[in-house]
């Protein structure tokens, strides 16, 4: 004889959610972004121009001056692109921890 069956757990399901990534910026290669310098008390003025050398090609008095409109408005933008360019700029600009946001202008 069997023995006495015990009560029987729910069975529990375990959902797994895969996320993908697509570039689309191929498909609407007329969108293009704003690349925001912001304020940055943590390093210094050489530090933070020559980023932006690195990051636009830009001459020096020209990383200059958008340095310090971040410094005295806040914020500065310092490039309009398409995507690709745009993440490139911001992504070398961040390699210094500065901080910087991309606004998509259409």
């Amino acid at each position: 004889m069997a023995p006495a069956s015990q009560p029987v757990s729910p069975v529990k399901q375990v959902l797994v959610r895969h996320e993908v990534e697509y570039d689309l910026s191929h498909l609407e290669p007329w969108r293009e972004y704003l690349v925001i310098l912001h304020n940055d008390e943590e390093h210094s003025q050489d530090e933070v121009a020559v980023q932006l050398m690195k990051a636009l090609g830009c001459p020096l008095d020209k990383a200059w001056a958008l340095m310090f409109q971040a410094q005295e408005e806040g914020q500065a933008v310092v490039a309009m692109a398409g995507r690709p360019r745009a993440l490139r700029i911001a992504a070398i600009l961040r390699q210094i921890n500065l901080r910087v946001s991309l606004r998509q202008l259409n």
